[in-house]
């Protein structure tokens, strides 16, 4: 059996769940090849563009959730995009069929599963497609669509709004979040053998703050707690580039923080020994970044929200796992410091973490569709 699993290049939020499952379908002897969704139609211009806008975006969220909003709320920005792409991309979807003919397509981005989809119905090429919801709570409304196989999303809660949302009942399942694997599969260490592990402090107080894979994010809580100068530790990771990189280390250099160490490894593969060395993460609510951080019973403070994640406000706090100060960098800065010095706010979190109703699996997300996938040739 032959497996395309496809992404956008956009953050690491449609990556790494795509290969996760990719990964899982190979341990099975699976052929799976991950590709992303623009080169893969050789329209890498396009894919550039999108890039950039969503990064434009990210530096001013105010007008993002404006802008995504109305988008959302029109169906027909997607319908345009897939009348293009039938009319100039079918020929080069259909070569590429040709070259690595897939039994399967696994899809984690809206333009890969709702176009692809549309695209090898209208060309009468009967291969199913799989969508994974990497928001997790919900989806936009460009995912909703009628020739999907099926839509796997991991919570009720998710499930229910896309079915609100006009989703074909049996193509919704819940299903497994696919975590990437160093996470999955990442020894279990105490927060001290953790932090010695990775060059912190076993003994201080830890603030992850996670400015996600495209390494663009607010640094006022930084900034915060370097004025307050408490003793504890504070690590910044994310996928920065030189010039975020400069500006946080300035911001370092011109404090006066004595107490307060802060370490800046910026992209990092270890990111479970990151996990377990933290006391709390605190960043932009990216959906990977919430998810491993409840997997690995680690609160998570959101400081931004962007449009399609509003959903995982109302989840974090509601489960009691995380707190959403969303644009408030007071609210943040009173909940890490309120936090470093009444430690019992933090254990009174770990029954919360406990009845979570998630699932954690690559491999069963895998062997779901690949059952599903194998039904079909019956």
């Amino acid at each position: 059996m032959n497996s395309l699993c496809i992404y956008v290049d956009g953050g690491k939020g449609h990556y790494v769940p795509a290969n996760a499952v990719m990964e899982a379908l190979q341990e099975m002897d699976i052929d799976a090849r991950l590709d992303e969704f623009f080169s893969y139609l050789k329209i890498e211009k396009i894919g550039k563009i999108n890039k950039k806008y969503w990064r434009t975006m990210l530096k001013m969220p105010g007008l993002e959730k404006k802008l995504s909003k109305h988008n959302d709320a029109d169906s027909n920005g997607m319908q345009f995009a897939v009348n293009m792409a039938k009319k100039y991309c079918t020929k080069t979807l259909l070569s590429r069929i040709e070259e690595f003919r897939p039994d399967f397509i696994f899809a984690t981005h809206p333009y890969a599963s709702t176009i692809l989809s549309e695209m090898l119905c209208s060309a009468s090429v009967d291969i199913p497609v799989y969508y994974f919801a990497t928001d997790v709570f919900t989806a936009p409304v460009a995912t909703i669509c009628d020739k999907l196989r099926r839509f796997y999303i991991s919570t009720e809660e998710g499930a229910e709004r896309v079915l609100k949302m006009g989703q074909r009942p049996d193509s919704v399942v819940v299903s497994p979040f696919p975590l990437q694997k160093n996470v999955a599969e990442g020894v279990h260490l105490t927060k001290e053998e953790a932090r010695a592990k990775i060059g912190l402090d076993p003994n201080l107080f830890t603030l992850q703050l996670n400015l996600g894979g495209e390494g663009i994010g607010s640094l006022s809580l930084l900034r915060g707690l370097l004025k307050e100068d408490k003793p504890m530790q504070i690590a910044v990771i994310g996928g920065m580039n030189k010039k975020m990189t400069k500006r946080i280390n300035e911001i370092i250099s011109h404090s006066h923080a004595v107490n307060t160490k802060v370490y800046v490894p910026g992209f990092v593969s270890n990111v479970n020994e990151y996990l377990a060395a933290s006391d709390i993460v605190a960043g932009r609510a990216g959906i990977n970044t919430i998810v491993e951080a409840m997997y690995a019973h680690r609160p998570f403070l959101i400081t931004e929200l962007v449009y399609t994640v509003l959903p995982s406000a109302e989840y974090v706090v509601g489960h009691g796992v995380g707190w959403n100060a969303s644009d408030n960098h007071e609210e943040a800065l009173k909940i890490v410091l309120d936090a470093y010095e009444q430690p019992g706010i933090l254990s009174a979190m770990e029954d919360n973490f406990n009845a979570i109703p998630i699932e954690y699996s690559a491999e069963k997300l895998a062997a779901m569709i690949v059952a599903d996938a194998a039904s079909l040739k019956r």
